[in-house]
């Protein structure tokens, strides 16, 4: 059980970015799309628990482990950009 107590803690940590996703999307029509903004946030959950089962498959190795994190890192970040992009690019006035 030691060994899944960082994968569980992860995959609970992405547990707030569904939320905000569903919070974003409430208010919309029955099959309506998504805004952008919540798929991103479901991506960035999504990327989240990717990165708990990458940790669960990698289990001892170091380098497994570490390119996990890696790719996780940027994934998460990446998709923080392209929030901040689209919340940036929806805001009137002048740049």
């Amino acid at each position: 059980m030691g060994d899944y107590v960082i994968a569980v803690i992860l995959a609970i940590s992405s547990l707030p970015a569904f939320v905000a996703a569903a919070l974003m999307s409430r208010g919309r029509p029955r099959g309506a799309p998504a805004p952008p903004l919540a798929r991103v946030m479901r991506l960035v959950g999504v990327a989240i628990l990717a990165g708990a089962l990458g940790l669960v498959w990698a289990g001892d190795n170091e380098t497994r482990r570490l390119a996990v994190i890696v790719a996780m890192v940027v994934a998460v970040n990446g998709l923080g950009l392209v929030l901040l992009f689209k919340l940036g690019r929806g805001r009137p006035g002048p740049r």
